[in-house]
């Protein structure tokens, strides 16, 4: 049974990948089961809260033979990176119980992080190689693919702070098969702009417009369609290239 779209940030400090870590760790991992500090944690936590019993499910050892090695495949949604610490504050600023609390650790990111407007993707290609690398070293290098990666801005067709994002993140995604991870595909994320859920349509992510004020919903190709068409007509990133937009964007022959 594959598995797709585990979504992952990254994550510096001893709970990387704890939001991603528990749907993984079962099925990847060669000892199978949560993760054993999430496990204790988890269990910790209860028990001073007052339950008889740990909040997270404890699978039976038929349990955790049956999911463990359940997939063709690694499937990672990633778009940004955060930095996350533990410090005597910490355990007071999360409701409780809640998964914050259950961690008992502060995540922020940094403003230098931040090109273009929007606040939900920082740029920081170094975080998406670092995790690839994780996933690799932590899971025996499993086959992977990035099934969404992609940057949110507020419309407009010269989406240059995109153009940059793309570059920076498959430049990584080079470089970390450089290092030996197994990445077998890659999955921009998105053609078009669409709901993006608690955000409406304010965040775009595509690499078209859509004119929501137009009934047609007419769509318009982005710098960043041309630019990503050219890295996979070349199969080469250039920082130099710029597309002429007044010409349309057409499938080559032969692709």
């Amino acid at each position: 049974m594959p598995l797709d779209g585990l979504g992952a940030s990254s994550a510096l400090g001893d709970v990387c990948g704890a939001e991603w870590e528990v749907y993984a760790h079962p099925i990847f991992s060669k000892t199978g089961n949560f993760p054993p500090e999430m496990i204790k944690r988890i269990a910790d936590k209860s028990a001073a809260q007052g339950f008889l019993r740990s909040r997270l499910p404890e699978l039976s050892s038929t349990e955790v033979k049956f999911i463990q090695g359940t997939s063709d495949f690694f499937g990672l949604n990633h778009y940004s990176t955060y930095i996350v610490y533990r410090n005597e504050s910490s355990p007071e600023i999360h409701p409780v119980p809640t998964f914050g609390d259950d961690l008992d650790i502060i995540a922020y990111q940094l403003p230098e992080w931040k090109i273009g407007r929007s606040n939900i993707t920082k740029y920081v290609p170094w975080g998406f190689q670092s995790l690839l690398n994780y996933i690799s070293h932590q899971y025996g290098n499993p086959p992977i693919l990035v099934i969404e990666n992609g940057f949110a801005t507020h419309g407009g067709i010269n989406d240059q702070d995109r153009v940059t994002y793309y570059r920076g993140y498959l430049n990584a995604v080079l470089d970390t098969i450089e290092d030996g991870v197994d990445i077998r595909g890659y999955t921009a994320w998105s053609l078009m702009d669409n709901f993006e859920w608690a955000n409406g349509y304010i965040e775009r992510f595509g690499l078209y417009e859509v004119d929501y004020n137009d009934p047609n919903r007419t769509r318009t190709p982005r710098k960043s369609a041309y630019v990503l068409k050219e890295i996979m007509r070349t199969r080469s990133i250039d920082p130099n290239y710029e597309p002429d937009m007044n010409q349309p964007l057409t499938i080559d022959d032969g692709h």
